[in-house]
């Protein structure tokens, strides 16, 4: 009896020690997840993810082949994310995402992210199409919206140690918010800026004028002429 009572004081003290020890294993796990989710608004659906009850940050999708399937589903189809590129899938998990009330969610198209979760070696991001489409269930049309699970995988242990602003950078490749992406395709020249700048706000120009001191750069709709250097007119 007194055996018994030893062994489970024992077995009791060291599930004691276990747990302080797990929980501080995953408290980087907890801070990364966090701090993700400050990043964005998270949105709020209903039960059946058609209806939005609080709408959060949007989302543009910039990558291809990023697979949803309908938001009612129990699944979520999983897309893989490896180097910035979504990863085709195979075998049983290719057959799921060639359902026929799935659909590929366009470059362009846009999505509110609800959920985003940290595991050891990747970060998870659930989406909702923030538009509505017509599908056909059993004869009937109805409205839905379609759900996207996106798993960004990165390499064993470099998660632990990385910074919100690294991790944010290879999501950005695949979705990004909305305000952001407008910012990224405002093209600005000012006057001064070398050539450089404005290669890098317009690209590479279809023309370029030498005329000694004076240099012009042509592109399709407008002229930029630069005077030793420096963007001296916008024409």
């Amino acid at each position: 009896m007194n055996h018994t009572l030893n062994m489970n004081f024992k077995t009791a003290l060291a599930l004691l020690m276990i747990g302080p020890a797990v929980l501080m294993a995953d408290d980087w796990k907890n801070a990364l997840q966090e701090s993700l989710r400050g990043k964005y608004e998270l949105t709020k659906t209903g039960l059946d993810r058609i209806r939005i009850t609080k709408p959060g940050t949007v989302l543009v999708i910039q990558a291809s082949g990023v697979s949803g399937d309908l938001a009612t589903d129990m699944t979520f189809l999983n897309n893989k994310v490896i180097d910035g590129k979504v990863a085709q899938a195979g075998g049983f998990a290719a057959a799921m995402q060639d359902k026929k009330t799935s659909r590929i969610f366009k470059p362009g198209e846009k999505a509110y992210v609800f959920k985003i979760d940290v595991k050891k070696n990747a970060v998870e991001y659930f989406l909702i199409s923030c538009d509505t489409f017509d599908v056909n269930l059993k004869g009937s049309t109805r409205q839905t919206r379609y759900k996207s699970l996106l798993t960004f995988e990165f390499p064993e242990g470099s998660l632990e140690g990385a910074t919100v602003e690294t991790i944010k950078k290879t999501v950005d490749a695949v979705i990004v918010p909305e305000d952001e992406a407008k910012a990224a395709s405002t093209k600005t020249v000012e006057l001064g800026q070398t050539q450089d700048q404005v290669k890098a706000a317009l690209g590479s120009p279809d023309k370029i004028v030498n005329l000694g001191a004076k240099t012009i750069f042509v592109y399709k709709d407008m002229k930029v002429v630069f005077q030793d250097g420096k963007v001296s007119d916008v024409q």
